[in-house]
């Protein structure tokens, strides 16, 4: 399997975390304006769900849990 280096791009999440069952999804202005975010909110059923789903979002872009 080929490797691909990581590239930075605008508008990519640069944090992903579960706070009890909500997953917050930090992703960088996708006009490129440092200053800038978006921050998506998904409700989840329970907190265990809202895990899972905060690790499937950070494990493609190599982000950490802390």
């Amino acid at each position: 399997m080929d490797t691909r280096e990581r590239v930075a791009m605008k508008g990519t999440p640069t944090s992903v975390i579960a706070r009890g069952n909500v997953v917050e999804i930090w992703c960088s202005s996708p006009t490129g304006d440092s200053s800038d975010s978006v921050i998506f909110r998904l409700q989840c059923v329970n907190d265990t769900q809202a895990e899972t789903i905060a690790e499937t979002w950070r494990n493609p872009f190599g982000l950490t849990k802390y």
